[in-house]
């Protein structure tokens, strides 16, 4: 069978993405990694490798097939866009058009089959929103690219994983129903249809991308130890355990409300394949502190994957040639693995 090649959008040029994406080639041989390419400006990529002082040379490619032939010996580029202006350590929101093209680009490599999975390096939510950009995160903007392509049936969920969790314990794969909106908007935003929506799609997700043929999932609570029987708070009762026994009667094994304090603990997740947590921190704050450099975000429901590293732009050290590119590696043997 013809190997194809995963593709990886540029992130954001004034953080550490081209570092960790170039210095995961550098040690490709040494993971085993597919062969990968980016979409890019190969000059600015090359600029980059001389501020490493890295010895790596760039092809560039007119088509995903050409991965497989050069890979080996060459960095492939995809080579897009006019010169781009940038300063490591400061971005400038002028080089949103041509980050956003370069996802656009990357998505539609996968959803026309030429690439087998998407690798998104980490962007700037903030500038990309002061150029004009209307979505919190990258999620969000492929899951709109994805209804666009294929129809408005398809709806992501956000899933983060765990891939060398420090107490050696069962990764864990979390669920969200709500990403990247304020706390305070969160519970008007958790009505029964919107987690009803995520469960089927998280329970759907661990079927097709984990090929877990029955799931056990667990659904977290949304108050301090699950409402305490109604005593803090009633969304327990009220919400999530109607649901929970709607989707029993249609055979799904799930399992709560979980309450937030203890069921991430290491022989407590042994019980679940994966769990459902109702907002963004509730969910990626258990998975930063058991794999803070190797957990992976999953873009999953949709007909094509994306996978991200769990970590942001970094600005902070874009300029030290320090960042870690674990989580890096991680996603890309995710993506071999599950498309």
């Amino acid at each position: 069978m013809k190997i194809k090649p995963i593709v990886v959008s540029m992130g954001e040029p004034s953080g550490i993405s081209s570092e960790i994406i170039l210095k995961s080639w550098k040690y490709r041989n040494k993971y085993k990694l597919h062969p990968f390419f980016i979409v890019d400006n190969n000059q600015k990529i090359n600029n980059i490798i001389n501020h490493l002082n890295l010895n790596i040379e760039t092809k560039i490619i007119k088509d995903p097939n050409e991965t497989i032939e050069y890979f080996q010996n060459k960095l492939p580029i995809f080579n897009i866009g006019e010169k781009i202006e940038f300063e490591l350590g400061k971005p400038n929101k002028n080089n949103s058009k041509i980050i956003l093209q370069s996802i656009k680009k990357s998505f539609d490599f996968v959803s026309s089959k030429k690439a087998k999975g998407l690798l998104t390096l980490p962007v700037c939510k903030k500038t990309l929103r002061s150029s004009g950009f209307k979505f919190n995160g990258q999620t969000e903007f492929i899951g709109d690219l994805s209804k666009k392509k294929f129809g408005n049936g398809n709806q992501e969920i956000m899933i983060l994983s765990t891939t060398k969790p420090v107490d050696n314990g069962k990764n864990l794969i979390i669920g969200l129903v709500t990403t990247h909106i304020p706390l305070k908007e969160v519970f008007k935003y958790l009505t029964k249809k919107k987690i009803e929506d995520k469960l089927s799609i998280f329970n759907n997700s661990l079927k097709k991308v984990w090929k877990i043929k029955k799931p056990r999932i667990g659904i977290t609570g949304l108050n301090p130890h699950s409402g305490e029987d109604g005593l803090i708070g009633i969304e327990e009762k009220k919400i999530i355990e109607p649901i929970i026994k709607k989707f029993k009667n249609k055979g799904v094994h799930i399992y709560g409300p979980l309450s937030t304090d203890s069921c991430f603990f290491k022989s407590i997740r042994e019980k679940y394949d994966g769990i459902l947590c109702l907002y963004h921190d509730q969910g990626l704050s258990p998975v930063k502190t058991l794999d803070f450099f190797n957990s992976i975000n999953v873009t999953a429901g949709l007909p094509i994957l994306r996978v991200s590293p769990d970590h942001g732009p970094a600005f902070d050290i874009a300029k030290k040639n320090s960042a870690k590119i674990n989580s890096v590696i991680s996603s890309i043997r995710f993506l071999e693995k599950h498309c």
